[in-house]
């Protein structure tokens, strides 16, 4: 850990801090210790959060959204169709 890095952890001790690994794993809870080469944390829950882990919230709800669009246009009342208008009966003669 570098100096600025140590600094920075002993400045937050005792706060509630993200830390966020190489690997894109983010762990989230209060700043305990900090030593020369590790920082411990106390979690605020036992799994770990990775970024993606905020996203599989928005698939479900986006595919509900568009299952629900879908069924709502189909089940729509339609207005009735619209005809063309002719030309009153009898029609005129053509001009050829």
């Amino acid at each position: 850990m570098s100096y600025q890095t140590y600094q920075l952890c002993r400045s937050y001790l005792g706060r509630s801090v993200f830390i966020d690994c190489h690997c894109g794993t983010r762990y989230h809870g209060v700043l305990k210790h900090v030593d020369e080469s590790k920082a411990y944390i106390l979690p605020y829950s036992s799994e770990s959060q990775d970024e993606s882990s905020d996203r599989f919230f928005f698939a479900p709800a986006l595919v509900g959204l568009t299952l629900g669009t879908i069924a709502g246009l189909a089940l729509a009342p339609r207005p009735y169709p619209i005809y063309p208008v002719y030309p009153p009966y009898p029609y005129p003669p053509y001009p050829y």
